[in-house]
């Protein structure tokens, strides 16, 4: 024990967990990113304080990396390898020592780091799951593999350029990845490389099993690799650092999804519906059910008016920002808690937001402009107030207007019979449920 203290005195360890603490809670607390959004907020959910932890990773890792190279090239920069060699105790044990005084302190920041946003859940009483566990364990172990791959790599390249090297070599590389996953500019198997995790697209979404389980082959091989650097006397069992490597490689690529679409699954405890009625919300957002119980019951009442029209209202998993759209179910009425859309609504303003487009979700999920957006959002909009059964014009400052195209639409649908008015705007819904067509054309029009 005396000698651990000893080589936390001699190293840059106690400074570890400072950094990593600062540049990472920095990151969480001031800067306007992703992890401070919606349900999937960094102090949402034991899992979202988690795996945004995990996720900085891609810029916490190349300090972890960089510093424990520095600590790697101590010996031989120091000039005592000679000596060092020439003493009863051996050098593996030595290593050892060193190795698990930069570990631990890099370990114990990471893991201050993830208490610090499993604290703010506790103390707000967020939702717990067991899919935090996994990810905690991979943030871990991928702290691990940088404090061994820097601690070996700064022992066999001793030079001044090699921590910085590390450094920006694991900067660039991880940000390549990361970035790069999210546009598919690179193959999916080689992103689960990364040591950062791709952003997170909803509260309800977690790896699936053989994406977390190649990683950890992947990890294990990385620090495998590193001890075995670090704690080689000969050539020959330097070299065979690569074997690790190869077979974590050989395990983990297999075991990733081909493409970004599959890298996910849906948290069932998280999913699992909670109901008053007709109106279903996650557990997740069970406290949102007394929001909107009375809303979505009173809009299932008015699309009673349509021959076709959903029986019960449920909260959609899928998250906001994904823009796959495709066929839907009629039966249900899908919302969604972190649309913008539903921002602060209450009571009959939610009841006609449920009531947009009939009942259904837009089909250009979050809404970048354009023509198109344009058409149906005024259709959607005219559909609602159609069902409410009086028209309010929308107060929107979108270029252009809303209210040019909600107007017209709006008179030229009251000015047919009730029958016609009834058809058009069940047609509409059909074109929203199966993302094909014009419905604001039907709106005006009918359908032809």
């Amino acid at each position: 024990m005396s000698v651990f203290r000893i080589e936390l005195r001699r190293t840059i360890a106690p400074w570890v967990p400072v950094v990593v603490l600062v540049v990472g809670l920095g990151f969480l607390l001031f800067s306007r990113g992703p992890w401070g959004h919606g349900s999937a907020a960094w102090d949402a959910t034991w899992l979202t304080a988690v795996r945004w932890s995990r996720y900085l990773l891609v810029l916490l890792w190349p300090i972890i990396v960089g510093a424990a190279a520095i600590q790697g090239m101590r010996d031989a920069r120091a000039g005592v390898g000679e000596l060092f060699q020439s003493t009863p105790r051996p050098a593996g044990q030595r290593a050892r020592t060193l190795a698990f005084a930069v570990g631990l302190a890099a370990v114990v920041g990471y893991l201050v780091l993830v208490a610090a946003g499993v604290g703010q859940v506790v103390a707000d009483g967020g939702m717990v799951t067991s899919a935090w566990v996994m990810q905690l364990l991979l943030g871990v172990l991928s702290v691990v593999a940088g404090v061994a791959l820097g601690l070996g790599l700064g022992r066999l390249l001793p030079y001044p350029i090699t921590a910085p090297a590390l450094t920006v070599l694991a900067l660039v590389g991880g940000l390549v990845l990361q970035m790069s996953g999210e546009t598919a500019r690179v193959p999916n198997r080689a992103v689960l490389l990364g040591i950062g995790q791709l952003q997170p697209r909803g509260p309800f979404d977690v790896p699936v099993p053989s994406a977390q389980f190649g990683q950890l082959c992947w990890l294990l091989g990385l620090s495998a690799a590193g001890f075995l650097l670090l704690l080689a006397g000969s050539p020959r069992i330097k070299a065979l650092a690569l074997v690790p490597v190869a077979a974590g490689l050989a395990v983990a690529l297999p075991l990733f999804p081909p493409t970004l679409e599959n890298n996910y699954t849906v948290d069932k405890a998280a999913a699992a519906l909670v109901c008053d009625g007709p109106v279903c919300v996650t557990r997740l957002h069970e406290d949102w059910l007394s929001t909107v119980a009375g809303p979505g019951k009173e809009a299932l009442r008015l699309l009673e008016k349509l021959p076709q029209r959903p029986g019960r209202v449920e909260e959609s998993t899928v998250s906001f920002g994904n823009t796959k759209v495709g066929p839907r179910d009629p039966s249900r009425l899908l919302m969604q808690q972190d649309d913008y859309a539903m921002y602060d609504k209450r009571g009959h303003r939610l009841t006609l937001t449920l009531l947009s487009g009939a009942g259904t979700l837009p089909c250009h999920a979050a809404s970048y402009g354009g023509e198109q957006n344009d058409r149906e959002d005024a259709a959607r909009w005219v559909m609602a107030q159609w069902l409410a059964g009086s028209y309010t014009p929308p107060t929107s400052s979108a270029q252009p207007p809303l209210r040019t195209r909600t107007d017209p639409a709006w008179a030229a649908l009251k000015a047919v019979p009730e029958a016609e008015q009834t058809a058009r705007v069940a047609s509409a819904r059909q074109l929203e449920l199966t993302c094909t067509g014009d419905p604001l054309k039907v709106l005006t029009e009918g359908a032809r």
